[in-house]
């Protein structure tokens, strides 16, 4: 069964677009070919709201989702350290799902 994993932000450029990459290179570090990692908009969440299994988003969300939310901002403005740990936090939750 694949997964998905959608990374939001605001603007669906930058911010998006660094924390999709190193989801990808955890994953494939992991081995995990299984896994979609799909970059868009918070404006266009919607579209996705059935279709995703993990959602990390770059922006405070002020709503409930039926997935896994994450706070995607260490990805942008933490440390080394602080980014491992939300990488760590992401394959905790994959491997969860396989359960």
């Amino acid at each position: 069964m694949a997964y998905r994993i959608v990374v939001a932000c605001g603007a669906g450029i930058n911010t998006s677009t660094l924390g999709e990459e190193m989801i990808r290179e955890r994953l494939s570090n992991e081995g995990r070919w299984d896994i979609e990692v799909v970059r868009v908009l918070m404006s266009n969440i919607e579209a996705y709201e059935d279709k995703m299994d993990i959602l990390v988003s770059m922006q405070q969300v002020y709503r409930e989702f039926n997935c896994p939310v994450v706070l995607g901002l260490p990805f942008l403005i933490g440390t080394k350290a602080e980014k491992e740990a939300l990488l760590d936090k992401i394959i905790d939750l994959v491997n969860k799902l396989d359960k």
